[in-house]
């Protein structure tokens, strides 16, 4: 009977502690991205959900298909989702149902294309298109439509190039060259400014229609959304690729920048069939993009789409209120999709939109194969192929995993990878091991660079390089960034007595620490070493205060955040006010480098080059710190599922050909220049005794030619 008795105790508790639990969890989480300026309403909003009687409580995401991996997780409930990350989410295979629909407008989608055409221009099916004057919108508002909308006109009706000497950007834009008679496409082409000017001054008709032909840029009058119809509208061009809503506005009889009449010009069907403006048929549109929407997890959809429907700004201090601000970008309406749909079936509602994110491309295709050296490289590397494909960026991505990056840098020498991004201190042996080159650099800010500097404790009276004669080193790693630029230092000042180089630096400082130091080489330069706890920056810092070593050679930013780090410093007395970083005639570095770089065989064709680099500038305009969209897409930098540096570094300003953020910048000492000049081995005793054995030889021809007189 006791038994019996404490058995229905413990089944009722087990029953509270449950329904309690369900009774927290009434609570859904929606996953809110930050947006910059006035898209920055986190910290504003989501405290009101935190009130008592509201429903929902905030998750934030680093990026909208962070959010989209959350609810496939089960760690949020539902969140704001492009037609965009639809699409990416329909790639991978991640179930999600759209609940209702973000609007600004009545309009069934958020927008649609349509091609205009001049009635006197002739065209009467979509093959008269051919050596007509096209009026593009031109390039650089991605934030509006991508370059898969933006060139979906020209993917239908233009037989396209496949040329192997060509890139695939080329191959289009040389495609169009020959299809069209003129063009005004405006804005970027490529996103290195070389190569863009060159394409411009190949492909000029492409360019011709444009008011301002000879720059072709977004200044140009018949630029953006409003451009193109101007283009046409002005005798300019036969053709416009044009929104159906702007369509509207500048052949109606509403007030607008211009307006026109519609007698004479008509709509272009992709049947082929010609439809007047003024008719009172329906615009005939070649592609439509769904709105912003509300994605769930199926458990929840229901209960969210009803929620959704409650919400308005009625009573303004209410959490309904908050969760409408944070989930538009600006006043919507909230409807509901009905039935609520998977995202293919609620995509394929959109004309042309699923057939535009899916044009083959060139046979057989082309990729970069990218080498990543973690399941988290990996997996990021994943949606960011996905990402950058939705965003008609080309060629595709392909991401390969190896052990670490000493198997992809072989990789690369073997052809079974084609780039790898590679730290500073593996840059000397990519390039002399691997006979790798650079393809592009991390660039960062003067504060965020990896700058080389040789700290020293504040008391010791070290004044100059020269001063550290015989004195204990801590070195990050053998042939890394330190090493090479405290020997460039040493040998450009005739301070190495020996040679080779590793005798040299061996016989000016005392016992030290330099990790992976080739085993033939001096012990007195592994003296100081324990096992593998002093590599790396941070290790070289622990070297110096643990071994009472005199100098490490480290970044500046190690040597700044060390001492902040409970992990590092352990029990250790020291702070950093007992240490300083040497300085020498006002200069206060070693050397300075990018964050990383991305390595590539020498072998490598320019065409291949030139493909692979835009890429790569591609995703940086798309999903690097200058982002157009109200929200990220996907962060290119920055934190990954909760980690650091994953793939790219964190603090990465933009991805660039050349090693500098900014082309003003003046920072001397860059690294690549010193591997450059690296010189060869002179010992300053040699150096030294240089004169005498001058003036030797030189007495001794005179002797020799006054004894011949």
């Amino acid at each position: 009977m006791v038994i019996t008795t404490r058995l229905i105790a413990c089944v009722i508790f087990t029953l509270l502690v449950y329904l309690s639990t369900v009774k927290c969890r009434t609570k859904y989480q929606v996953c809110v991205v930050d947006g910059r300026g006035s898209n920055k309403k986190a910290a504003r909003y989501c405290p009101i959900l935190d009130e008592p009687d509201s429903r929902v409580e905030c998750i934030i995401g680093l990026d909208r298909l962070d959010c989209l991996r959350r609810i496939a997780k089960g760690k949020a409930d539902f969140a704001v989702l492009t037609a965009e990350d639809l699409v990416t989410a329909a790639n991978l295979r991640i179930e999600v149902l759209i609940t209702n629909e973000l609007k600004y407008n009545d309009d069934d989608f958020e927008y649609e294309i349509v091609a205009v055409i001049n009635d006197a221009a002739g065209i009467s099916n979509r093959y008269d298109l051919r050596d007509k004057r096209f009026c593009h919108p031109g390039y650089s508002y991605d934030g509006e439509w991508t370059r898969i909308i933006a060139n979906y006109l020209e993917v239908s009706v233009v037989p396209q190039g496949c040329d192997p000497y060509l890139t695939l950007t080329e191959n289009r834009i040389k495609s169009s060259s020959k299809y069209f008679k003129a063009a005004c496409k405006a804005g970027p082409w490529v996103n290195e400014p070389t190569l863009n000017q060159q394409l411009k001054q190949k492909y000029h008709n492409l360019c011709e229609v444009c008011s301002n032909p000879n720059v072709c840029n977004g200044n140009d009058e018949y630029w953006g959304r409003s451009g193109s119809l101007l283009c046409l509208t002005a005798g300019a061009g036969d053709i416009a690729w044009a929104r159906l809503d702007d369509v509207r506005s500048q052949f109606s009889n509403a007030t607008s920048r211009v307006t026109t009449s519609p007698e004479g010009f008509s709509y272009l069907c992709p049947d082929g069939s010609i439809i007047p403006v003024n008719s009172t048929s329906s615009p005939c549109v070649w592609v439509a993009k769904p709105w912003p929407v509300i994605a769930t997890k199926r458990t929840s959809a229901q209960d969210i789409q009803e929620l959704m429907s409650s919400l308005s700004h009625d009573l303004p201090n209410s959490w309904k209120s908050a969760l409408l601000n944070l989930l538009e970008t600006y006043h919507v309406t909230v409807t509901q999709v009905q039935p609520i749909e998977a995202v293919e079936s609620y995509l394929a509602r959109a004309v042309g939109f699923l057939s535009a994110n899916s044009f083959p491309g060139c046979h057989p295709p082309r990729t970069v194969r990218m080498c990543t050296t973690s399941n988290i490289e990996n997996a990021k590397c994943g949606w960011l192929r996905e990402a950058a494909a939705v965003y008609g960026v080309e060629p595709d991505i392909e991401c390969l995993k190896a052990d670490n990056k000493t198997h992809c840098l072989q990789g690369i020498l073997d052809s079974s990878v084609d780039l790898v991004m590679v730290p500073p201190d593996m840059i000397h042996m990519a390039k002399t091991r691997y006979n790798l080159r650079t393809l592009f650099y991390e660039t960062a800010k003067d504060e965020n660079k990896y700058i080389t500097v040789a700290v020293v404790k504040s008391d010791s009276g070290i004044k100059s390089l020269s001063d550290l004669k015989g004195k204990k080193a801590c070195f990050p790693v053998y042939d890394g960034v330190a090493w090479n630029s405290v020997l460039h230092s040493l040998n450009s000042k005739h301070l190495l007595k020996e040679c080779p180089f590793e005798k040299g630096m061996a016989d000016f400082f005392g016992s030290s620490c330099v990790p992976d130091l080739p085993r033939n080489e001096s012990t007195s330069l592994r003296r100081l070493c324990k096992g593998n706890i002093y590599e790396g920056d941070y290790g070289a810092m622990r070297c110096l205060t643990h071994e009472d070593a005199d100098v490490a050679f480290v970044s500046q930013n190690a040597f700044t955040y060390f001492f902040k780090d409970i992990k590092q410093t352990g029990n250790i007395k020291q702070t950093i006010t007992d240490y300083k970083i040497l300085c020498e005639k006002n200069l206060c570095h070693l050397s300075w480098a990018p964050l990383g770089q991305a390595m590539i065989s020498t072998n490598k064709t320019d065409l291949w080059r030139k493909d692979s680099l835009d890429v790569f500038l591609q995703m940086d305009g798309l999903f690097g710190a200058e982002y157009k969209d109200p929200t990220r897409t996907l962060s290119l930098y920055g934190l990954y599922d909760g980690k650091t540096d994953v793939l790219f570094h964190d603090a990465t300003a933009r991805l660039r050909d050349v090693p500098i953020a900014k082309n003003m910048d003046r920072m001397v000492l860059q690294y690549e220049d010193i591997l450059n000049n690296l010189g060869e081995c002179i010992p300053s005793s040699s150096i030294r005794t240089l004169p005498l054995v001058s003036m030797f030889v030189y007495i001794s021809c005179i002797l020799f030619l006054v004894g011949n007189v």
